[in-house]
């Protein structure tokens, strides 16, 4: 089956969607929504028969997708997502879902109650040596697990700066700038829920502005959690590291008979394992794009469940407002599960 997809935001994120879901011979672009007119001349260029307009929600009355790709500011999510499923189109929702619970809550209610298919864009899960890592701890190669960590960190100087060569002009907005600890800290905070078959039951969190003055809001987290079965995890996120900088990736799990760490399995004793690489065909635009699209797609064709429903991805938005909770009072937070 062909299906006809919107794209609503035409930067990196959606560019890529687009063209893995096209490539997959399954989905062709028919509209196209940008508000800022460069993106959408872009996109225009490469689809040059899409239909467009200044209005979403006219822009999806008048074409009436097959599916509704969500790209755009972090803020806008969940209103686009909801629309797109009010006139009858399945949603890929980039990462995060939404910027908090309650418009989370939203969207599951929305495809609770029409039946659509709503998938949470987390693409890093899909990427070497996360997934493989994260499909060793969960198939028991290290035991029990005890603890989790994972790590964001970035130096995105030419992303928020205005002479930038990346610059975003939506991630700084003082009005609704992108929190880093939503917009970046949800892929190592999906890995690790991913990984750990509990619920959090406990977070704490700090955080600071020290590092990236053009950036209205802190630009340094670090999160701890508490899972319900006892593991205990931590997350470190960074926008204004200079350079970039040194971590251990974006998953790191420690078991009761050995570590995953950076692609490698380490048991007491015994020389490292390098985990073998499964995930080639996944890396489009340095994220996991190339399966993540695919997956949808599987998904809609009824050939897999859904691999990261609303609830998914509702999850990690619920360990972030925690996190921020947390950070505004000083005191642990318990997340609101879903």
């Amino acid at each position: 089956m062909s299906y006809s997809l919107l794209l609503s935001g035409c930067g990196s994120a959606g560019k890529y969607v687009a063209h893995v879901a096209e490539q997959s011979g399954r989905a062709r672009v028919t509209a196209l929504f940008d508000p800022v007119e460069a993106k959408l001349a872009a996109a225009r260029s490469l689809y040059p028969d899409a239909a467009t307009s200044d209005d979403l929600r006219t822009l999806i009355a008048d074409t009436r997708p097959d599916i509704v790709a969500v790209a755009g500011p972090d803020h806008l999510h969940a209103d686009q997502a909801v629309m797109a499923l009010e006139f009858g189109a399945h949603a890929l929702v980039e990462k995060p879902l939404a910027t908090s619970v309650p418009d989370a809550r939203r969207i599951i209610d929305a495809a609770d109650r029409t039946g659509l298919t709503v998938m949470t864009d987390h693409t890093i899960r899909y990427m070497y040596p996360w997934r493989e890592m994260s499909m060793a701890a969960r198939s028991g190669e290290i035991g029990d697990i005890f603890f989790v960590q994972g790590d964001y960190i970035h130096d995105m100087w030419t992303i928020y700066h205005p002479g930038g060569r990346g610059h975003t002009p939506w991630r700084i907005d003082r009005d609704n700038p992108q929190n880093i600890l939503l917009g970046g800290g949800c892929h190592p905070i999906d890995n690790i829920l991913s990984t750990v078959d509990s619920p959090v039951g406990e977070v704490f969190a700090y955080g600071s502005k020290l590092s990236v003055p053009e950036y209205p809001s802190d630009d340094c987290y670090i999160v701890m959690l508490k899972f319900e079965n006892g593991v205990l995890g931590k997350v470190f996120v960074s926008s204004g590291c200079s350079g970039e900088g040194m971590g251990g990736g974006m998953l790191a799990v420690y078991g009761t008979e050995g570590t995953l760490w950076n692609g490698k399995l380490y048991r007491r004793g015994k020389e490292p394992i390098v985990l073998p690489n499964a995930s080639d065909d996944a890396a489009v635009g340095g994220h996991g794009w190339g399966r993540s699209v695919v997956d949808f797609l599987d998904t809609l064709d009824g050939k897999m469940e859904n691999p990261i429903p609303a609830r998914i991805g509702a999850r990690v938005v619920a360990v972030c407002e925690a996190g921020l909770e947390s950070i505004r009072t000083g005191h642990p937070q318990k997340p609101e599960w879903p």
